[in-house]
């Protein structure tokens, strides 16, 4: 069998390559992550009072654009780090990546291990919501549940939670078995026949949408969320990528750097020892110059010796 040459698939200089191009790749992700974000928000946000708190505040939309915009910030740090060999800078980037690992990790986790508990929360908020006239927003604005209940119903063509009981004896009409006028399925009034108050109609209920909203409503958030999973999916497999190479490459910059230091001192232990050399062999001559002058002192001569 052939041998695999890893020097020509993992050498110093594809390292930084695989770097630059999987960063790239994590670019155009969070991109598209902030482009579903923005995207979730706004088909969302009709509906979003009858949400749960908790997905309104940790929402997969809110989750995406945080994402995206995250991205874009670290692969900047990524990139001057890298290309100035800057060693804070890469360690900036390093953290960034394992930081955003564990938030997708976790994120995926709990999606996965927390659906039909989730489906149960929006079921009971559902049925709260039908019972509540006013909602008060953070930024302190009044909305009427009721005028989002008609466009959900309208929307998705649905009555209610379960069904079109649910409305009965609610806190808009305490006393009567009545349901809004969205509840109405239009398909059974022509054009001379109106809508108007088709929901206080006490003896003919067929008029009205059969289904209830809650499996509707629970269907679309799941897709909308399905969508995040897979983009989180994807994000955390790249991320896992990067940070093995941003390891890699951090390793190449603390080689190369040891390296450019190493000739400078090679260049200097020569020069001194070549100038011990020549001094040394400047002592010698000294020295024979003497023992010559003390031989002739002497008497005697370098020939006769």
């Amino acid at each position: 069998m052939p041998c695999v040459d890893l020097k020509k698939i993992w050498n110093d200089d594809l390292k930084f390559t695989y770097f630059f191009v999987t960063n790239v790749c994590f670019l155009i992700s969070g991109f598209a992550s902030l482009v579903v974000g923005i995207w979730l928000y706004s088909s969302k946000n009709n509906f979003v009072e009858l949400t749960p708190s908790s997905y309104s505040a940790l929402s997969a939309a809110g989750l995406c654009v945080f994402t995206g915009v995250t991205i874009c910030i670290i692969v900047g740090v990524g990139y001057l780090g890298v290309s100035w060999g800057n060693k804070p800078l890469v360690y900036s980037y390093i953290a960034f990546i394992f930081l955003l690992i564990i938030v997708h990790g976790v994120a995926r986790i709990t999606g996965f291990l927390h659906k039909e508990e989730a489906r149960e929360n929006l079921r009971k908020n559902m049925f709260d919501n039908i019972n509540t006239s006013i909602v008060v927003t953070k930024i302190g604005r009044e909305l009427k549940l009721l005028v989002t209940w008609n466009h959900l119903q309208r929307e998705l063509e649905c009555c209610g939670v379960n069904n079109y009981t649910d409305w009965y004896y609610s806190v808009h009409w305490p006393s009567s078995k009545y349901t809004p006028d969205s509840c109405c399925n239009p398909i059974h009034f022509n054009g001379n026949s109106t809508m108007e108050n088709c929901g206080k109609l006490p003896d003919d209920r067929s008029v009205l949408f059969q289904e209830g909203c809650f499996p509707k409503f629970a269907d679309w958030l799941y897709h909308h969320i399905i969508l995040v999973n897979w983009v989180t999916s994807i994000l955390f497999v790249i991320e896992i990528i990067l940070f093995i190479l941003s390891l890699a490459v951090l390793q190449v910059l603390k080689s190369t750097k040891d390296t450019s230091r190493r000739p400078h001192r090679r260049e200097r232990e020569p020069d001194v020892s070549s100038e011990r050399i020549r001094l040394n062999s400047m002592d010698r001559i000294g020295d024979a110059r003497i023992d010559n002058d003390t031989v002739l002192e002497d008497g005697g001569s370098i020939n006769s010796r």
